[in-house]
């Protein structure tokens, strides 16, 4: 299931990489408001950072839990090697 969750965050990250492309391509076509497309392009870059920045806090705790709970199971399994 972890593997699944990278991957959305992956590609979640080329949706938005796609979107600032696509706005800076139609940035360049005449009669359509540059300042705006732009302005579109830095909420896409503001939104992408906002998003990781949550999710990747979120993933990084969940991280943090299972890496303690697996050295406890370590430290048991090591003392009891210590023992025999």
């Amino acid at each position: 299931m972890k593997w699944k969750v990278y991957e959305h965050v992956l590609e979640m990250n080329r949706g938005f990489e796609q979107v600032r492309t696509s706005l800076q391509a139609l940035a360049k076509y005449p009669g359509l408001q540059r300042g705006e497309i732009r302005r579109f392009e830095q909420l896409a870059r503001e939104n992408c950072a906002a998003t990781n920045s949550f999710l990747l806090e979120s993933l990084g705790r969940r991280e943090t839990a299972a890496a303690g709970r697996l050295f406890v199971k370590r430290r048991v399994r090591e003392q009891k090697d210590e023992q025999n």
